[in-house]
């Protein structure tokens, strides 16, 4: 499947195909008659040549990612290539990963000429984007292998000197977890598999400790912010943060508060996640900072 003809689009997203297909009544007839094949043309001029269903993901995903500004190049099942401040930016999986998150809601953290510390690196999107906006350097963490290897590919594919990706987990201790080699996704909770792969887990403390120091953490793992920072001890040396709460902000408000940060969170959003052991989620984001760094 390919996408060409890319170009800079202003639309909003929608779920609805009048407003992002030219071509809506064609798609929803073939769909409904179930056909192997169809063609379909964004609104924005990219056309699609694929196989149902997996072509609708990737048109969305790319109409997402037009209507933010991007330029796309190219695309298919497999990877995605768009032009990011005119350097030319390639993911592989990103059916799995969230690129558009990872491009707009981290652009608050202040990453150039920065160590960076990267909790929850998934596909390597984030990494890449902090690498991509001038970090010194990303030291990045996946536990699950599925996503550890499309974020090392995907760091490579980017020619990222300045980016490296670790297959450990971090939680409130040190440990081992057995985990799946199968495919998962960014919303993976880290859960423990009777088959599967052995896997480090690294409390914060040991991480900042071995590894840094950092300037500035980034925090998605699907619940492990809570324990990760309430055993943290060292939190405090770090000037910027950005944490993606899962059950609620007040944890991670307070954790970062008793560190002497100054904080703030957004409102959070009703999330079902299956995949999690506690699907029912309220997501968002909380940030911390200190004198060097402003919210």
């Amino acid at each position: 499947m390919n996408v060409v003809g890319g170009t800079k689009g202003s639309q909003e997203v929608s779920s609805s195909y009048p407003s992002s297909h030219r071509n809506s009544a064609p798609i929803m007839w073939d769909i409904y008659w179930k056909k192997n094949g169809v063609r379909i043309e964004l609104s924005n001029g990219l056309k699609v040549e694929a196989y149902v269903p997996p072509q609708l993901v990737v048109a969305f995903k790319v109409m997402r990612l037009t209507s933010t500004g991007y330029a796309v190049k190219a695309a298919s099942t497999d990877f995605l290539s768009f032009y990011y401040r005119g350097t030319l930016v390639t993911f592989y999986g990103y059916l799995r990963g969230d690129i558009i998150g990872a491009f707009r809601e981290y652009s608050w953290l202040d990453v150039k000429g920065k160590r960076v510390l990267d909790v929850g690196a998934c596909i390597g999107d984030t990494a890449v984007y902090f690498g991509l906006r001038g970090a010194k350097e990303v030291v990045a963490f996946e536990p699950y292998p599925f996503m550890y290897d499309f974020a090392v590919k995907n760091v490579k594919a980017n020619s990222l000197g300045n980016v490296k990706v670790i297959n450990g987990g971090v939680g409130g201790k040190d440990g081992v977890v057995r985990l799946t080699t199968e495919e998962t996704r960014a919303v993976n909770a880290l859960k423990p598999s009777a088959e599967g792969a052995e896997v480090p887990v690294y409390s914060l403390d040991h991480v900042l400790e071995e590894f840094g120091p950092f300037d500035v953490i980034k925090m998605d793992c699907e619940g492990c912010e809570y324990d990760a920072l309430a055993s943290s001890k060292k939190i405090g040396d770090v000037g910027q943060i950005q944490v993606e709460y899962h059950y609620g902000p007040e944890r991670v408000l307070e954790a970062l508060k008793r560190s002497g940060f100054k904080v703030r969170a957004s409102a959070p959003r009703e999330t079902y996640r299956p995949q999690s052991s506690n699907p029912h989620t309220l997501v968002g984001y909380a940030y911390g900072w200190r004198k060097q760094a402003s919210c």
